[in-house]
């Protein structure tokens, strides 16, 4: 190892707390703080110090060769007082501080060290690393990315790197520097079992077991990697062998945090999420006040459907550490517990943290789901002021429009949508609700259907988008156009599959249109008994059957659609009610404030 690294699975930071074996971690970091210090400390003749501090600063680096680590900072610093402006000093003290116990000061020794030779990738990474040290998760990992920019291949660099990443829930991003850790350092146990971690947290099941089975004899009998093979065993169908496993683990888990933890992350990962929680459980008890312990205890939580204890969970997470993530949690636990003015507190502390398009969405949909369009609509268009490419935006700012029957903003926002990705139907079905009733976005609509069609002729969604658009442009202009052809398309659709219910639809309404009353009623048949509980399809079948002459049918199925009518019309008055008192205490929060 050729620098001090921050290294393992049983690392103090990711949990919060100490690590579970106190011994063999220092022995890793000790180690490699001496590789480092003999890569990087000169002799005194090339430091240009005087001669009496020459001596001194050679008897700093004999007595820490040979383990002397109390009496090295003894002699090295007083040196570092005298001569704060020597690289090579401030590195070193920095190296001796954290061995005496003292990581606050050995941090600013690396600072120091790194703002006298910045362009020293291994003074950067002991500083990143002293960072990492200290739970200041974000600042190392700048100093990690600096580093990799000079040296894209450091191994150190890499594996903190991607360890941070790892740890803040983002593996796909962590995966690329695991691997070159490992690559340049294959034979490094920590190196191997982060990345057999990631990957098996990312659901590449055989890749982490190829990187278990490479691991030596003495390391394959740790509880850690115990644990891993065993759910790596279990994803790959030998489920015989994890039940097992995972018992005889059980004991060697107990009082070790930070392994806990990482298991219950595995376990949840796996949908086991009593176990999940009975880890974490165990954890936060021994790590009262680690704010990674807690969050993911209210994400598992939460996932168990425990919303209360979730809440609980999220609220102390947020005591440890005020962060977007936590504030957003605990908004939508709040929303889900029916409690919306503090459910927006939360999301818009979120927002003033972390001003990201997650976050100004969040926010947003919390003003659509209470039928707050105008207070929706200002939250995404300054979202979208700062993010002019956020997908996700165009969709709640077209969604806000839609409520105020805005059916021209609806749909050209729906369109940008489309625009930014032009394979997803999600964004073409939206435009679908929307561009009807629009005058000046309408031919845009049409126009962006036919062009899905042409990038997915086989795709149902797209085939009936196309003949939906076709229709509505056949009746829009008055002419009968090519009906035929539409009316086949919807037939081959319906035929390839009968659950389609928008397609029995508008295949009941085309047929209604050309008069054939016994086909649209089948279709329509088909559509109610597809969506029971559909007002419009009960409607339209009533109007076919009146047409066709059964009028005490008629009669029932429009009754029908009377029914389903009305207890729309008395959810929607529920719905108004509860949004207005929603906006009403929101006004008086404000206005208290």
């Amino acid at each position: 190892m050729g620098n001090p690294q921050h290294r393992g699975p049983r690392a103090a930071h990711a949990a919060g707390g100490a690590p579970a074996d106190g011994r063999a971690k220092r022995g890793v970091w000790v180690a490699a703080l001496m590789a480092a210090a003999l890569q990087v400390t000169p002799c005194a003749s090339q430091t240009g110090l005087p001669p009496e501090a020459a001596a001194a600063f050679e008897q700093g680096v004999r007595l820490f060769r040979s383990g002397n680590y109390g009496e090295a900072l003894a002699a090295i610093e007083p040196l570092g007082d005298r001569h704060p402006r020597m690289a090579e000093i401030q590195h070193l003290l920095g190296i001796l501080l954290d061995l005496n116990q003292r990581p606050e000061e050995a941090s600013e020794s690396f600072r120091r060290a790194v703002s006298l030779r910045p362009g020293s990738a291994d003074f950067r990474s002991n500083f990143g690393t002293s960072l990492m040290r200290l739970g200041r998760a974000s600042e190392a990992a700048d100093q990690f990315r600096r580093v990799l920019e000079s040296q894209p291949r450091h191994p150190t660099a890499s594996f903190n790197l991607g360890t941070i990443l790892l740890q803040a829930g983002r593996p796909e991003e962590a995966l690329p520097h695991l691997k070159t850790a490992h690559e340049l350092q294959p034979s490094v146990f920590e190196n191997a079992y982060q990345l057999a971690y990631c990957q098996l947290v990312l659901g590449r099941h055989e890749e982490a077991d190829g990187i278990l089975a490479s691991l030596a004899d003495e390391a394959a009998a740790s509880a850690e990697v115990r644990l891993l093979q065993a759910l790596a065993d279990r994803a790959l169908g030998r489920t015989d062998r994890t039940a097992q496993a995972l018992q005889a683990i059980q004991p060697a888990l107990a009082g070790r945090p930070q392994l806990q933890f990482q298991a219950a992350l595995l376990l949840r990962g796996q949908g086991l999420l009593h176990s999940a929680e009975e880890l974490l459980l165990a954890a936060a008890q021994h790590l009262p006040a680690s704010y990674p312990v807690l969050f993911q205890l209210s994400v598992t939580r939460r996932q168990l459907g425990k919303l209360p204890a979730a809440v609980d969970a999220a609220r102390r997470a947020l005591g440890v550490k005020a962060t977007a993530e936590a504030h957003l949690l605990l908004g939508e636990l709040l929303e889900a517990q029916g409690h919306p003015l503090e459910a927006v507190r939360h999301l818009q502390a979120a927002l003033a943290i972390d001003p990201s398009p997650q976050h100004y969405f969040a926010l947003g949909y919390e003003f659509l789901a209470h039928w707050n369009w105008e207070a929706a609509a200002r939250v995404f268009e300054e979202g979208l002021a700062a993010h002019r490419d956020a997908w996700n935006l165009w969709v709640g700012a077209g969604a806000a429009a839609l409520g105020r029957a805005r059916h021209d903003e609806a749909t050209r926002a729906f369109l940008n949508a489309v625009r930014l990705r032009p394979r997803d139907l999600e964004g073409y079905r939206l435009v679908a609700q929307a561009f009807e009733q629009s005058d000046e976005a309408f031919e845009d609509a049409v126009a962006c259907f036919r062009r899905l069609l042409e990038l997915e002729p086989r795709d149902p969604w797209a085939r009936y988008l196309e003949a939906l658009a076709t229709v509505r442009e056949m009746a829009r202009s008055g002419s009968g156009g090519d009906a035929s052809a539409r009316l086949q398309a919807l037939q081959d659709l319906t035929r390839e599959d009968s659950a389609f219910l928008e397609a029995q639809l508008l295949l009941g309404e085309v047929q209604f249109d050309l008069r054939d009353w016994a086909a649209s009623t089948a279709a329509l048949e088909r559509a109610v008994e597809l969506a029971p509980s559909h007002a419009r399809a009960h409607y339209r079948l009533g109007l076919t059957l009146q047409r066709s002459g059964q009028t005490e049918r008629a009669r029932r199925v429009l009754q029908r659609y009377q029914d389903l009518k009305a207890r729309e019309d008395r959810s929607v008055g529920e719905r108004v009610a509860a949004t207005t008192r929603f906006i009403v205490e929101l006004e008086e929060d404000l206005r208290r404030r």
